[in-house]
């Protein structure tokens, strides 16, 4: 019972930890979500679903967060940053960042590169 209570409790916060390790090692799936929080795939997504969320949405929230980060303090290129996240071009990814964030990554990068200076 302390099992199930323990996955049950789990907040957001936990599953976005989670799936942010999971994102960085390039395993990430619902089910592998699932077993690290210790609960079933069906269970993770019945909880998010109760608080608005979607594990879908969790994922792209996560990369983007990440490849944020990627393109403030790194100096991979976009087309590495791109690749670390499955996406098959650069511009595919440059099309969902920018959805994202509002400008392309190399916009954002330059933005965060002036506000530093």
């Amino acid at each position: 019972m302390a099992h199930h209570r323990k996955a049950s409790e789990a907040g957001i916060a936990e599953v976005r930890s989670v799936i942010a390790g999971l994102a960085l090692a390039g395993t990430i799936s619902l089910g592998s979500a699932a077993r690290q929080l210790e609960t079933s795939p069906r269970t993770l997504q019945r909880r998010l679903c109760k608080r608005g969320m979607s594990f879908r949405l969790l994922v792209e929230q996560s990369r983007f967060e990440i490849a944020g980060a990627l393109l403030r303090e790194t100096d991979l290129r976009v087309q590495e940053i791109a690749t670390r996240f499955g996406y098959g071009t650069p511009s595919a990814f440059t099309r969902a960042f920018t959805r994202w964030a509002g400008r392309s990554p190399t916009e954002y990068r330059k933005a965060r590169a002036d506000r530093d200076h």
